[in-house]
């Protein structure tokens, strides 16, 4: 069976045709994801950056989406489970979970990262630029998600304390 990911990429044209041209770019992997992520998101008219979401609130809300997530957040939370990978993978990852109205589990990343039993609310802050974005957890840095330098915050609201 064919990765979904792939299969989507093939019977895409455009978005194949995008990714063929920067594969074959004299640049770097990381300068190749950056520049996919620039093209593939004008190409498919999603959130690039999380001040972009802003536009979006009319489809969110219709399609039951409770939080807007940018391609840049998206990604940043992908790395955070996956730091050795391929810039380029985790961004064509990013792209089609956005485009496909799935993403990374935030209860999974607070699990990670402060246990299976953790009692408060939390937030993930995320920093950084493009595919350069990080998440931080301001809680166990002991600053304030701006002290951090974070660009937006989510809040992780513990519905069981």
């Amino acid at each position: 069976m064919k990765n979904p990911i792939q299969n989507w990429i093939d019977s895409n044209k455009e978005v194949k045709d995008i990714l063929k041209e920067i594969e074959n770019s004299k640049i770097s992997p990381s300068d190749q994801a950056e520049l996919a992520m620039d093209k593939l998101c004008s190409l498919l008219d999603l959130p690039k950056m999380p001040e972009d979401t802003s536009r979006y609130e009319d489809f969110y809300e219709k399609n039951g989406i409770e939080e807007s997530r940018s391609v840049f957040q998206e990604n940043a939370l992908l790395k955070y489970f996956h730091p050795e990978e391929d810039p380029r993978s985790l961004i064509i990852t990013a792209i089609y979970n956005l485009k496909n109205l799935i993403g990374v589990d935030l209860d999974e990343v607070i699990v990670r990262e402060f246990g299976e039993k953790f009692k408060d609310d939390y937030l993930i802050g995320f920093k950084g630029n493009g595919i350069d974005g990080e998440i931080v957890f301001p809680q166990k840095e002991g600053k304030s998600w701006f002290d951090l330098g974070c660009i937006t915050v989510t809040k992780i609201i513990n519905l069981e304390k």
